[in-house]
């Protein structure tokens, strides 16, 4: 019977002999190197027969899934009693079925003087096959089917065996589908499999690593001694709950967090080494359940190594400090922008950023460069109009020594070697005089740069990202921009939005910079704030940031008018003098302008439309309306900030004041 259900698995894999007498033992067993014991009691025998170097495995053997199902499905505290031929089958069979889950019967075990079932009425007789062994009072008799193989037995054979491969993982599984098995088979093969657990052993060993194999209640399966020295864990793991030990926060919180768990710095108190430790889950055909691979590198050195490394770029100010996350605006240009950015970030090729000053060109060229594949290499950043026209070339491509009058003994690297594998920020790309441009061109052709005084090319791999606040285009047609070098550094461009075009990123924008100098509860009073969110901001954010800063340094309490900067004072001043003057003229308008008012605030609150647009639709509306008259109620609207002018052909919108006029001109 065990001889056919081995050869359905192994059968392609090892030669199976068997024997159950005196005669088969001399032929079979002296040659074998396995010898599979289906009885305990038959080892002593089997051991004289056997080579010194063959391999013992005691058979474990099992019931069909389905039978067994069927066996958990009778009431708890049904009376069992299993009936084989031999007791150490009785035995075994008992075990099987509590370790499948057959909780819900007692069961015992027949056998020549079992006082415990002197007296006693079984309601279950449990038989696999023919038995004569059965007892002549008992409630139903109930078969289990003939004895299958473990899936503990046969992974035990081909481990041994040294045969055991992913296709015949495949066919152990498919066998076992039909097996009864204890809920967590694996974690048994682990505990029972000496052969396995042996090689797994000093597999583990000869790694750095530690390393820990848990099943699904963290139980340790299987270690080695890095795993305990680096997290300072005592001897005599193994088959222990790693809950019951003393794991610290960080490292206990990777361990038996429910969020994956892939390369989490840690840094045990006790040890004050730097570890990484990393959770993969182990899935297994034919099991519900999942083990857990636990691996602790000790990254002590690197991190040293690295946090050495980072200083020194730290100190020649090749460092890109901010990311996306830095970049403040939800207003919809603003946000285009930023994902527009965030996708040109993953592509490898020059780009160009356009915007006018202070709108945080190189706040844009580093959230690229953290959010690109060259994050861990240099970001160098060059002002082109900071820098001499005559120290140019040579900041840019570096120089031998000897190259010119006072050129540095042993030479100097350019920002395009210090850059190598990481991304050259040129900021003012506009101010380059041609002869740099010529071979700036050459470098971003040919990836090779030469230095001053050199006939060596040196290799560079270097992202550019350049930036501008003039119109390119406009120098490619004053010839002071060469052509061929704007086409190539136009692959990708991104345009940043001024202020006045993302006014409601404004009030955040200044509650921001209040944070940032610590005054986040700071009042402004309500008209300044209506003022901020109207001016023209010529200066952008950097002008904004100087403002706020300003106010914050200036008041002792709430921020007033007085609190402005003076330039922006004036300015202030002014349009509250415009103010009233257009609400004195509003209140002075006939009837007929009123209405005209009420019209034109109405066309724009349904949408944003030019002056032409406007007038069109009014006429065609049936009232009076001329362009001069048009031109006079828009101008009066926009000193009450009831209107927006948009650039180009987006024409005017409605703003919340507006709104407010209109409801009012409508009572």
């Amino acid at each position: 019977m065990y001889t056919a259900e081995l050869e359905k698995v192994l059968g392609g894999h090892l030669c199976i002999r068997s024997c159950s007498n005196e005669k088969e033992a001399d032929s079979h067993i002296a040659d074998a190197d396995l010898v599979l014991i289906t009885n305990p009691y038959s080892f002593p025998w089997a051991r004289r027969k056997m080579r010194q170097d063959a391999s013992i495995i005691n058979l474990i053997f099992a019931f069909e899934r389905t039978r067994v199902e069927t066996l958990k499905r009778y009431p708890v505290g049904t009376e069992a009693i299993a009936c084989f031929n031999f007791y150490s089958s009785a035995h075994q069979a008992v075990n099987v079925l509590y370790e499948a889950g057959v909780t819900n019967l007692n069961l015992y075990i027949d056998y020549p003087g079992n006082q415990n079932l002197d007296g006693k009425y079984m309601d279950l007789a449990l038989i696999s096959g023919q038995t004569d062994r059965l007892p002549p009072d008992v409630g139903e008799v109930f078969d289990l089917g003939p004895r299958r193989l473990s899936l503990t037995t046969l992974l035990e054979i081909a481990a041994k065996a040294d045969v055991l491969d992913d296709s015949l993982e495949a066919q152990i599984a498919q066998y076992g589908a039909d097996v009864s098995t204890s809920d967590d088979y694996l974690t048994h093969f682990f505990y029972n499999s000496a052969a396995a657990a042996l090689q797994l052993r000093s597999v583990m060993e000869s790694l750095d690593d530690g390393l820990a194999i848990c099943d699904h209640e963290f139980r340790i399966l299987n270690l080695n001694r890095s795993f305990s020295a680096l997290l300072n864990l005592p001897e005599g793991l193994m088959g222990q709950r790693l809950q019951k030990f003393d794991l610290e926060g960080e490292v206990a919180d990777a361990i038996f967090s429910s969020q994956p768990c892939q390369n989490r710095l840690c840094t045990p108190k006790v040890s004050g080494r730097s570890v990484v430790v990393s959770r993969e889950t182990i899935k297994r055909p034919g099991s519900s359940q999942s083990l857990f691979l636990l691996r602790v590198k000790d990254i002590t050195e690197l991190t040293n190594l690295e946090t050495s490394l980072r200083r020194q770029i730290a100190k020649r100010g090749h460092v890109a400090k901010h990311t996306f996350s830095d970049i403040k605006g939800e207003s919809p240009a603003a946000t285009v922008c930023i994902q527009k950015a965030r996708r040109i970030a993953g592509i490898d090729k020059p780009t160009l950023i356009i915007g006018e000053s202070g709108t945080g060109k190189e706040l844009y060229a580093q959230s690229i460069h953290n959010a690109s594949a060259r994050a861990r290499f240099p970001f160098v950043a060059m002002n082109c109009a900071a820098i001499p026209v005559t120290l140019l070339e040579s900041e840019l491509f570096g120089y031998d020594e000897g190259a010119f009058t006072g050129a540095r003994r042993g030479g100097k690297e350019g920002l395009f070697q210090l850059a190598h594998k990481g991304t050259l920020f040129l900021d003012e790309i506009g101010e380059l005089p041609l002869p740099v441009q010529a071979k700036l061109l050459r470098v971003l052709e040919e990836k090779e740069v030469m230095r001053v005084g050199s006939r060596e090319l040196t290799s560079v791999d270097v992202r550019i990202i350049a930036a501008t606040n003039r119109d390119l285009n406009a120098l490619v047609n004053e010839k002071a921009f060469r052509l061929d070098l704007y086409y190539r550094l136009n692959t990708l461009t991104i345009n940043v939005p001024p202020l006045r075009e993302r006014r409601a990123d404004i009030l955040p924008l200044i509650q921001e910079f209040l944070r940032q100098e610590h005054k986040e509860h700071a009042e402004i009073d309500l008209s300044v704030q209506t003022f901020l969110t109207r001016y023209a901001w010529r200066g952008n954010i950097r002008e904004l940031r100087n403002c706020v800063e300003y106010m914050v340094h200036i008041a002792d309490g709430p921020i007033g008018e007085q609190h402005l900067p003076d330039y922006i004072r004036a300015e202030y001043q002014q349009a509250i003098e415009g103010r009233e003057w257009a609400e004195e003229r509003l209140n002075m308008l006939s009837p007929s302008d009123r209405q005209a008012t009420a019209d034109v605030l109405s066309l724009l609150k349904r949408k944003p439309m030019g002056r032409r647009a406007l007038l069109q639709v009014l006429l065609e509306g049936g009232g009076y309306m001329t362009e001069y008259r048009l031109r006079a109620i828009l101008s009066r609207l926009r000193q009450l900030e009831c209107i927006d002018f948009g650039r180009g052909r987006s024409g005017c919108t409605i703003t919340a004041a507006g709104e407010k006029l209109l409801e009012s001109l409508r009572k």
